[in-house]
């Protein structure tokens, strides 16, 4: 059961039987309760996360005290890959959302699976040419799209898996995810509801129009 929990995640779908019980071998299995810092943002990120059951939320924050919430990552999955493949730090403190299962990798262990299995290697060239694209995309938005947009862009992604998007954290934690206040995030919510794009729920949103929201512009206020 063990190896079948890690061959879910992408990373290590093409393993063979035998490597997967030398990864598993090699590995330290946790489980932890909800609320559970697993990992804190600048220490040495000497290990690969990989959640097995369960689900685990970023977040960014700065010295200043703002926070930047980088998602919440469910099951079957591999967090902070970049940082444990630049033997850097994690790059947030990471949290277990539910009570989850999770296996932690040596960077050691997983050099070793780069160098001697190609699918590895193809998957994680394929994760840090998405990691940069993403980064560009992000740096768009930031300077040239405000709140309302960012809200708009986020809600079209995050609806893949249906129409129905619990929001991180509420909408404080949405304000969190897209760099902005939620008073800003409260106004972006209530002007796509206004357009009939979104209904808003307790804690979530359920998208009516997912080409509106991608082609959305907030309109100006007339004289």
């Amino acid at each position: 059961m063990t190896a079948l929990l890690l061959r879910a995640v992408p990373l290590f779908a093409s393993l063979d039987a035998a490597r997967l019980r030398k990864v598993v071998e090699r590995s330290i299995s946790r489980t932890v309760e909800a609320g559970t810092v697993v990992a804190v943002r600048g220490q040495a990120a000497a290990r690969l996360i990989v959640v097995e059951d369960g689900s685990l939320t970023g977040v960014h924050e700065t010295e200043q005290g703002r926070r930047l919430r980088l998602g919440e990552f469910a099951a079957p999955c591999a967090v902070d890959k970049a940082a444990v493949l630049g033997a850097g730090t994690y790059t947030a403190t990471w949290t277990a959302t539910v009570p989850s299962r999770l296996r932690l990798i040596g960077a050691d262990e997983l050099f070793a699976l780069v160098d001697e299995v190609p699918d590895v290697r193809r998957h994680v060239m394929r994760y840090l040419a998405e990691q940069v694209g993403e980064r560009q995309d992000d740096l768009v938005r930031v300077a040239f799209d405000d709140a309302a947009t960012r809200v708009a862009e986020w809600l079209a992604r995050a609806m893949r898996c249906g129409a129905r998007v619990v929001l991180p954290g509420a909408q404080e934690g949405l304000a969190e995810t897209v760099g902005s206040t939620r008073v800003s995030v409260n106004r972006a919510l209530q002007a796509l509801a206004r357009e009939g794009l979104i209904r808003i729920e307790p804690g979530a949103v359920v998208v009516l129009d997912a080409g509106g929201l991608l082609g959305w512009v907030p309109r100006k206020p007339t004289e």
